[in-house]
């Protein structure tokens, strides 16, 4: 059984894939004309991408056809079915070139049907093609073509660049072009009206003289004479395109000439000149010669520059000044002054320029000697770029020739020196300004270079005016300036450096002393580990938690304000307790606040108090936590769930340490000292606008961060033992042992839940052992398996687990599912039927980061 025949644009598709394999140009044109494919062949001869043929049209690739035309060839081609062609293509860039070829249509074609066209360009069309842009080229003629079917005007490089025209642009519309010949034509405009109209009535041949002012040129720079000579061409219907040349008449025939023996050695040494050298007519302003340098710096070539006017080659901004000078010129026969040459590619070069002015018999001329400024301008724009950089550096930074005096120094040395003197401080001895400094000798210096040796900084003591004394840390260097040698003194004051680490020094002391002391507290609390209960002080023997307790030391006794910041269950609430105590407060009240557990609408309520009948349900006047711990502490914990609102009104009570109950217009002065903490990243808030950046600061006087409980496991035996005995007293149980092996698995363990968790696990352990041995196997079991929910596991409601871990998965799957958002409208607390202020307390209470769950 034969396979069925694939469908007619498979088969169109092969067909095209196909000819994309022969080198000769192949397009299929549907009946109104549009090019619908064309393969490689036919881009690259044509000079378009791919893309770009399939949106032109045929008229475009073949300028002697029209609509009409096509239509007729359309339907000769229907009759006779195929028909040779000989005739002339133009490419993208307005060139034509001669092709030979066939027409035919396309029998895998249907709908629409389409006409194939095979070319290819002949050798004689290139030739004729390269042999016409080479006379254009060389004899200084342009040419141009208006084509009617397409409404395009084509102008060849060298019209565009006589018009002042953008050179990438080949083709421009008619109604444009019509514009800038009406703009540069200083010729009536009436006068050419009649030689369009017989050009387009018939096909004909015709020329006549234009003047036309380029766009680059000024009113006083003549305009230009051109010769326009047009042909219009003409197909069965109508003309469809004139085309033509245009010619200058100021520029005859190149020839080959022999110049007189003197002008030749003239022409000779003008051209071997480092400096770009112009002569312009003074009358017309037109560059009459130009060497190769004038070229070389102006972009241009020696033929594009004959002729050209001289403002050119001028800045717009400057032309005026410019055109002021030529009188002033032939007054005074030669002057300098510094200005820019406008290259070709529109950049500017600074040049020094040297006019000169000469006449001879009735013609007057000028010469301009450019000199390239570049790189003058660029050594002057570093020098006073390192300049600027030394005058604002604080350092000193003073220069010395051999004889130990002050060759040159920077702002900072001029302006403390300088008062130490009314004379000029350059040529001044050093030993005069800066007595008793021990510097150095140049050969010292220089020996130690070539030795590979470094010279430490000196200290010295510096005496101002207002007899304050300054420390200065000294360093020499060598530098070089051509042949000259120079001792370099840079000089830092390092007198707050000096004074910060003599704070720091003493400070250290106290912390070592306090830090002896906790210590010897430490193990006093080890050895009577038994009795201390899990309120009470902190147990650790972690070597880096010591340093958090030397914070402690450090700020107890000052009424600084303190940021504790760290992981839910580390303790933070234990640390403010501490600081608290050992402060100059602790007799006084330490007021707790949690700021995630207060309901919204009375958090303003809870902090600063309310009078009687302030809103409804205020049946009686109460003090708010802050006027309670007056003279004592107020710790603020979760401080990154309070509301914007509410951080304003905090900030107010850190600042001018006054609260206002609501109701009253009474102002209450109290003296608190606030501790804060939070576990959740403040400075992230802040630029997530979540958070107040100048209350972050008024907190963040002092910040101490508590460390995780596996950042110091050493805790752990110790944590274990003491919680072991803690809560077999309060159950009557008797627990003496704990396994070795069981202490070293829970060592391994990461405790994302921190000492909360490790508390909760020892609790469970000590209600299930049954002898004097702590039975952590079964908490150790629940460890490995997967109760703790993983949080990008799905939900198993199916499951037995333990209240708590339940509460966490089902808060989990919530968040999940309003994609971590916890309060309002399609929140979790609204899924969950929870106050929001209440789900978000779980959640901290849980160690649940809602921004886990943000997409």
């Amino acid at each position: 059984m034969t396979e069925p025949a694939p469908p007619v644009d498979a088969l169109l598709q092969m067909h095209q894939d196909a000819f994309n394999l022969v080198s000769e140009g192949v397009l299929w044109v549907d009946s109104s004309g549009r090019i619908q494919y064309g393969n490689e062949s036919a881009a690259k001869l044509l000079g378009y991408s791919n893309n770009a043929l399939q949106r032109s049209s045929y008229f475009e690739v073949n300028p002697h056809f029209s609509v009409l035309g096509w239509r007729k060839f359309w339907n000769r081609l229907g009759d006779i079915g195929s028909e040779h062609f000989d005739t002339e293509f133009v490419n993208r860039d307005g060139k034509l070139f001669s092709v030979r070829g066939r027409a035919a249509f396309d029998i895998y074609s249907i709908d629409p049907e389409l006409c194939l066209i095979v070319f290819s360009a002949t050798e004689a069309g290139k030739r004729d093609a390269d042999l016409l842009e080479a006379v254009q080229t060389d004899a200084q003629i342009g040419s141009w073509e208006i084509n009617f079917s397409s409404k395009q005007v084509y102008l060849s490089p060298l019209i565009r660049q006589w018009l002042g025209l953008a050179a990438d642009r080949s083709f421009l519309p008619a109604d444009e072009m019509l514009g800038v010949v009406q703009e540069q034509l200083v010729t009536d405009y009436d006068r050419l009206r009649p030689v369009f109209k017989q050009l387009k009535k018939a096909k004909s041949v015709e020329e006549t003289r234009i003047m036309l002012r380029s766009r680059s040129s000024d009113e006083n720079t003549s305009p230009t004479e051109y010769v326009v000579r047009a042909r219009s061409v003409e197909n069965e219907l109508e003309v469809y395109k004139i085309y033509g040349t245009l010619a200058r008449t100021d520029i005859g025939a190149v020839g080959v000439t022999e110049l007189p023996l003197e002008e030749e050695l003239f022409r000779r040494t003008l051209d071997q000149q480092l400096e770009a050298t112009f002569i312009i007519t003074y009358s017309e302003r037109k560059i009459v010669y130009s060497n190769d340098r004038a070229a070389e710096l102006s972009g241009y070539s020696r033929r594009s520059l004959l002729n050209l006017p001289i403002t050119t080659l001028s800045a717009r901004p400057n032309a005026e000044e410019v055109s002021a000078l030529y009188p002033k010129l032939r007054e005074e026969r030669y002057f300098e002054y510094p200005t820019q040459i406008v290259r070709q590619d529109g950049s500017s070069v600074p040049v020094n320029a040297r006019m000169h002015y000469f006449s001879i018999g009735e013609e007057e001329y000028m010469v301009l000697v450019a000199q390239d400024r570049s790189e003058e301008v660029h050594d002057g724009e570093n020098i006073q770029l390192y300049a600027s950089t030394l005058d604002s550096l604080q350092e000193w930074v003073i220069w010395l020739d051999p004889a130990k005096n002050v060759a040159l120094l920077n702002e900072a040395a001029r302006r403390k020196l300088s008062r130490k003197t009314s004379r000029d401080i350059e040529g001044m001895a050093i030993d005069e300004l800066m007595p008793d400094l021990i510097v150095p000798s140049l050969s010292d210096i220089r020996q130690e270079k070539i030795d590979g040796r470094s010279r430490s900084a000196t200290e010295y003591i510096f005496s101002t005016v207002s007899g304050d004394d300054r420390t200065l840390q000294v360093r020499f260097a060598q530098v070089e300036a051509g042949n000259q040698r120079y001792l370099c003194l840079i000089c830092r004051d390092v007198t707050l450096e000096q004074n910060n680490r003599r704070k720091l020094q003493k400070t250290k002391r106290r912390v070592d002393e306090l830090t002896k002391q906790l210590q010897s507290e430490n193990e006093t609390l080890r050895e009577q580990i038994e009795q201390v209960n899990t309120g009470g002080a902190i147990i650790t023997v972690s070597k880096k938690y010591q340093k958090i307790l030397g914070q402690i030391a450090q700020v107890a006794d000052t009424d600084a304000t303190v940021l504790v910041t760290g992981e839910t269950g580390t303790g933070k609430e234990l640390l403010a307790q501490s600081i608290h105590k050992f402060s100059s407060r602790g007799r006084k009240p330490l007021v707790s606040v949690n700021c995630a557990a207060l309901p919204e609408n009375l958090i303003e309520s809870e902090l600063f108090g309310h009078e009687r009948g302030a809103f409804t349900g205020a049946v009686a006047q109460k003090k708010g936590k802050f006027e309670l711990a007056d003279g004592g502490t107020i710790f603020l914990d979760e401080i990154g769930e309070l509301p914007l609102d509410m951080q304003a009104k905090l900030l107010r009570v850190l600042q001018e340490g006054e609260i206002q109950r609501i109701g009253s217009t009474d102002v209450i002065h109290v003296d608190v000292r606030v501790v804060a903490a939070t576990n959740r990243d403040l400075e992230k808030m802040i630029y997530q606008g979540g958070f107040r950046e100048d209350l972050f600061y008024r907190l963040n006087v002092f910040p101490i961060h508590n460390l995780p409980l596996r950042e110091r496991p050493e805790d752990i035996p110790v944590l274990v033992k003491h919680f072991a005995k803690v809560y077999s007293d309060r159950m009557g149980r008797n627990i003496t042992h704990i396994n070795p092996n069981d202490i070293k698995a829970l060592e391994s363990y990461e405790f994302p839940g921190n000492v909360r968790e490790l508390i909760n696990l020892v609790e469970r352990a000590v209600i299930t052992s049954q002898s004097s041995t702590l039975n952590l196997s079964a908490s150790l079991r629940a460890l490995r398996r997967s109760d703790r929910v993983d949080e990008n596991a799905s939900f198993r409601s199916e499951k037995i687990v333990p209240f708590e871990t339940m509460q966490r998965q089902y808060i989990i799957e919530a968040l999940k599912r309003t994609n971590g958002k916890v309060t309002g409208p399609g929140g979790a607390a609204e899924l969950l039927d929870l106050n929001g202020r209440t789900l978000m307390s779980k959640m901290n209470k849980l160690g649940i980061n809602r921004n886990k769950f943000t997409s």
